[in-house]
């Protein structure tokens, strides 16, 4: 007769692979005298399978994947009570089966009819994310295997970004394969051999190899490392950064293959320079000036100044400059410009330009006179032409720009030959004489329109 199944609280798995390891013994010590014991199940990962969600699942491939669930395998020993005539009995009516699970493979008898059966009779609980192959809905036959990978948690950081993954997978290596990653070359937490825990999350961390480019003192460094972070690239390119410096990407940035790190130097520096202060301008209104002219009344005098900035500069290049201090050396002087509001037909509103000594061009003797459209100038180029040295050719009685008689000279302050005064004393004459004649003392206002 078989013993039924004991009662209780489900084992844990470590409870149930010791009680089947112990078992497992105890079978073959008695092979002489009856038959092997039913083996319970242990887990250990398989690459592939079908997903079953409950023990009532139909036959074929199903797979689910949560993020986190522990496997527990209840463990159920079958205690052999007696060797009675029974025994023959159970070996005959029972289906043996090889059973596997992560790995571990046990043999089992079941009275049941599916792979839920079996499962079932072993106290195996299926949970979603759990492969099993073939599916749990199907039929058992006489040495079927039977395949049970159970689902685990990986909290994966890869090259620093952080995610938690679901594989059935039973080793470190064979899961960084079925979430896609290559470890060829990576620095990896653990052994790619090394299982995964069953009981709770395994923690790895996976860094690759990349290649990137990083440019800094006016360098383009080629980078191949495992690194997973900026920081740790500039350590491979042995290149030092100061907490002044600017760098392109965040130090603990994770970084990738063709990725362009870029190191700026920053420098600040005091610098202490001597400056020109400008003079002051200050503008006076004056009739005496046609509209629109200016004349420096008082030149002033520019000051200067000692400074001290603070400049800022990046790789060599300056971006900022801070005036920290000053101290004036000398102070300027304010500069007098007059601003001309006369009227063109007044001719008290044409200045007299002072007399340097320097010889006037013809272009300097007609902006002196107003320029055209000026009373003056259409009486200087009726009269001379814009010539000083003009001499009346019927009677050479008249001389200069504006044609005066030696007695009309003499009458307003002049003295010798007028064709001898410089332009700026015979144009300042001239306005002598309109001032207490009026036009009429020319000839030819009457013929140019003016009077």
């Amino acid at each position: 007769m078989v013993a039924a199944p004991p009662s209780g609280p489900p084992l844990t798995r470590r409870e149930a692979l010791a009680r089947e390891r112990a078992a497992q013994g105890g079978g073959r010590a008695a092979q002489a005298g009856g038959p092997d014991p039913v083996a319970t199940a242990i887990p250990e990962p398989a690459s592939a399978g079908v997903t079953a969600s409950t023990a009532t699942a139909t036959a074929g491939a199903e797979s689910t994947r949560p993020r986190a669930r522990t496997v527990q395998i209840v463990g159920q020993a079958v205690v052999i009570s007696a060797l009675v005539a029974g025994t023959g009995a159970f070996v005959g009516l029972s289906t043996p089966v090889d059973l596997t699970v992560d790995g571990e493979t046990v043999q089992a008898r079941t009275f049941g009819d599916t792979v839920a059966d079996a499962l079932a009779a072993e106290g195996l609980e299926v949970r979603d994310g759990d492969l099993v192959q073939p599916g749990v809905g199907a039929d058992l036959s006489r040495g079927m295997d039977i395949v049970v990978n159970t689902a685990k948690d990986v909290e994966l950081s890869l090259d620093g970004h952080e995610s938690t993954e679901t594989t059935t997978a039973q080793t470190v290596g064979q899961a960084l394969a079925e979430l896609g990653v290559d470890p060829t070359g990576a620095e990896v937490s653990k052994d790619l051999d090394a299982p995964l825990d069953l009981e709770a999350a395994t923690g790895l961390s996976v860094v690759t190899p990349k290649t990137v480019t990083v440019r800094a003192d006016g360098e383009t460094i080629p980078v191949e490392a495992t690194a997973a972070s900026v920081g740790e690239v500039l350590t491979h390119a042995g290149v030092d950064v100061a907490d002044t410096d600017f760098v392109t990407a965040p130090l603990s940035a994770p970084v990738v293959t063709g990725q362009s790190i870029g190191v700026m130097r920053t420098e600040t520096t005091t610098e202490e320079v001597e400056e020109t202060i400008e003079a002051p301008v200050e503008e006076k209104k004056t009739d005496k000036l046609l509209e629109g002219k200016k004349k420096v009344e008082e030149k002033g005098r520019d000051g200067t100044r000692k400074v001290v900035y603070e400049v800022g500069e990046i790789d060599g290049e300056e971006i900022t400059r801070v005036e920290l201090s000053e101290e004036v050396i000398e102070e300027p002087v304010e500069k007098v410009v007059l601003i001309g509001t006369g009227d063109p037909e007044d001719p008290d509103s044409y200045e007299v330009p002072a007399d340097d000594g320097t010889t006037m061009s013809t272009e300097d003797i007609k902006a002196m006179v107003g320029g055209p459209g000026s009373p003056w100038y259409k009486i200087v180029q009726c009269e001379s032409e814009f010539n000083p040295k003009a001499v009346n050719r019927q009677n050479n009685k008249y001389f200069g720009l504006f044609q005066f008689g030696i007695p009309t000279w003499e009458g307003v302050g002049g003295s010798g030959n007028p064709a001898d005064a410089s332009p700026q004393e015979q144009f300042m004459r001239a306005k002598m004489l309109q001032e207490r004649y009026g036009w009429s003392q020319w000839e030819c206002a009457g013929m140019v329109g003016v009077g």
